[in-house]
């Protein structure tokens, strides 16, 4: 049998963020950053870039909070983070791209 190892790659992760949630921003991001902690990944940049207009409308909204994250993280952090996206109200997109090999 052959063992496969978690190899930890670096990805940037974007965030649209319904722009009314306020306060609970930074809950949201606390709960991003446990599911990485507690799958022994690293967060290493956060970048809040603000409230921008939409191209088009998602959820009757107009505007969204971009985030802007750097991660250290495996595949199945990668995995556990997309679902949790996924059942999340307040996330209107994500996108992420590995960087690197």
């Amino acid at each position: 049998m052959v063992k496969v190892r978690n190899v930890m790659q670096n990805y940037e992760l974007m965030l649209l963020i319904n722009p009314n949630i306020g306060d609970e921003m930074d809950s949201l991001l606390g709960s991003i950053q446990k599911v990485i902690s507690d799958n022994k990944g690293e967060l290493t940049d956060t970048k809040i870039l603000g409230k921008r207009q939409l191209a088009y409308p998602i959820n009757n909204m107009n505007f969204a909070n971009y985030v802007h994250l750097d991660l250290k993280i495996d595949k199945k952090t990668l995995q556990a983070l997309e679902e949790k996206f996924k059942f999340d109200q307040d996330v209107y997109r994500h996108l992420t791209v590995k960087i690197g090999k």
